[in-house]
């Protein structure tokens, strides 16, 4: 520990130490989440079904409802078989696990780098909220972060010419599970390697270059088995296609650098930004007066490129797609954005004033983002446990449940244990994960709500009751029509016009038919997840109208 310390000035120990302390925050918080995410919400139940199939073959068939590759799926696979998938605390603690080892690819990737701690990847991506929401989630982004975050790290390697067998292989390792996590991390592969490119271009190291090419194609090519299983989605994918356009996806994007704060989102874009303006100069006054300046060319034409191709390229290809986009989407590429950033402060000039700034400039903006972040750790993933718990002690065997989303069904079936049956909008054969393409064939046939209100009007006509779990609007004005079956309503096969127009129909027939409601007080101060801040409603009464 001595001889580590000794050679480092009094501002690389003050760097250290606040990355450590940042560390030890983060820790902290990874616990809190861990100890207050509660039970799982609805995709992360998905994606433990999908795991958990009684056999790799039905997994293998099974990942058309999740398109993700297969290696989280198996991973969480072998959690749950040797005996820590029996609750939800356990489950989770993969979820801390990944979480924790994220942080510490952070540090390995900035010491590959230049031996350096990782102020700036912990305070631009690892305090992002969504960072810790997603990487501690019980789905794939956390495992696939890992995996690009190491593999932008040992393609820098390559690209200084600073690697050997070791570094190559695990190159080559570090790409193919940066791929067999995520799809999209293709993409920012290819943006690494384009960046490593640039700089093995001018030194005319093509060996290097052909290896770097070698371990794209390798990486490429470990994704042709998927090619039927991207290509079965396309049979179901149709009803949750969305029209992106270019300012609707930067909108995004933008509210992911957001998620820490404002001060967090003008880092990213400022430093970002200086990047770009910093290759500029390196463009426009070559040779003397960089050198004069002391800039480290290499450095910021591998950082700059590397940015510049990864925003393009998932930014183009989220444009290009027809899915609804999320925020979490763009984390792998605010990843090596992140350490870009790391590599754009080490390109300055090694002076005292640049790094006492980078310093104290990070620590503001991780202090800023400590608040939405801490609150992030404390949200609860989803209140349907709770829900559950209060039907099995409110609703009796005669009443009627109705979930208003079939997609919220697949948490109500994991949690509720009661003896009061229960119907979901529209009913499915199989809640255990997301079958999308059982939605669809609802979509194709009648209307699915007549039938249950025959149901719902015997209920109350007996005095008995009825619970709707879920999100309910307000009750429209005029009576809804029933859509024609898709894809034959002006809608086509748009999955959210269906679900709320027969959502919209159930609230009309309840406002004019039953007597009393009042929505159910759910127990918990906590915040909960808004994708799972599900209400629970109780009407009785039947009246004619």
């Amino acid at each position: 520990m001595k001889s580590f310390w000794a050679g480092k000035t009094i501002l690389e120990r003050c760097e250290f130490a606040a990355a450590i302390l940042l560390t030890l925050l983060l820790v902290i918080l990874h616990a809190i989440f861990f100890l207050h995410a509660g039970p799982l919400w609805r995709d992360e139940i998905s994606s433990l079904a999908l795991a958990t199939k009684p056999t790799l073959s039905e997994l293998w068939r099974s990942l058309p409802f999740d398109p993700f590759p297969a290696s989280y799926f198996l991973l969480l696979r072998a959690w749950h078989a040797i005996g820590l998938g029996g609750s939800d605390l356990a489950l989770r603690a993969i979820g801390l696990l990944v979480g924790l080892s994220l942080i510490g690819a952070l540090w390995l990737s900035c010491y590959l780098v230049n031996q350096s701690p990782p102020l700036w990847p912990l305070t631009l991506f690892a305090f992002n909220p969504l960072t810790l929401e997603a990487g501690d989630s019980l789905r794939p982004y956390g495992f696939g972060l890992i995996w690009i975050v190491l593999a932008f790290a040992l393609f820098w390697r390559i690209a200084l010419g600073k690697f050997g067998k070791t570094i190559a292989l695990l190159a080559l390792i570090a790409a193919l599970l940066s791929v067999q996590a995520l799809f999209t991390n293709a993409l920012l592969l290819f943006a690494i390697g384009a960046g490593a490119s640039v700089i093995l271009l001018q030194r005319r190291s093509w060996a290097a270059i052909a290896l770097i090419m070698g371990i794209g194609l390798l990486a490429a090519l470990s994704l042709l088995a998927y090619l039927p299983i991207i290509h079965a989605t396309n049979d179901w994918a149709k009803i949750i296609a969305n029209k992106n356009d270019l300012a609707s996806v930067i909108a995004v994007g933008s509210d992911a650098i957001g998620d820490g704060g404002t001060a967090a989102k003008w880092a990213w874009l400022t430093l970002g930004g200086g990047l770009f303006v910093t290759i500029a100069f390196v463009f426009a006054f070559r040779g003397r007066t960089v050198a004069i300046v002391d800039l480290n060319r290499e450095r910021l034409l591998f950082g700059g490129a590397t940015v510049l191709v990864a925003a393009v390229a998932t930014i183009g290809f989220l444009s290009a797609v027809h899915y609804l986009v999320f925020p979490r989407y763009f984390l792998p590429a605010m990843a090596i954005t992140a350490l870009s950033v790391h590599i754009f402060w080490s390109a300055l000039p090694n002076r005292i004033a640049i790094r006492t700034i980078s310093l104290c400039l990070a620590l503001l903006v991780a202090g800023t983002s400590l608040r939405p972040l801490f609150e992030r750790a404390n949200t609860r993933m989803t209140n349907c446990d709770r829900i559950g718990t209060l039907l099995e002690q409110h609703a009796d065997a005669n009443d009627l449940i109705i979930v208003t989303s079939s997609l919220y069904a697949v948490s109500f079936q994991r949690y509720y244990r009661g003896e009061t049956s229960w119907r979901a909008v529209p009913q499915l054969d199989d809640f255990s994960l997301h079958r999308w393409d059982l939605l669809k064939q609802a979509m194709a046939r009648p209307d699915p709500v007549p039938d249950l209100l025959l149901q719902a009007e015997t209920v109350l006509r007996a005095g008995h009751r009825i619970f709707l779990v879920g999100k309910l609007g307000p009750a429209p004005a005029d009576r809804p029509e029933s859509f024609p079956p898709a894809p034959q309503s002006e809608y086509g096969w748009q999955m959210e016009p269906y679900l709320n127009q027969w959502k919209s129909e159930l609230t009309y027939w309840i406002e004019h038919h039953a007597i009393h409601g009042n929505e159910l007080p759910i127990e918990g101060t906590q915040s909960v997840n808004p994708f799972e801040r599900l209400g629970l409603f109780e009407v009785s009464g039947w009246r004619e109208n």
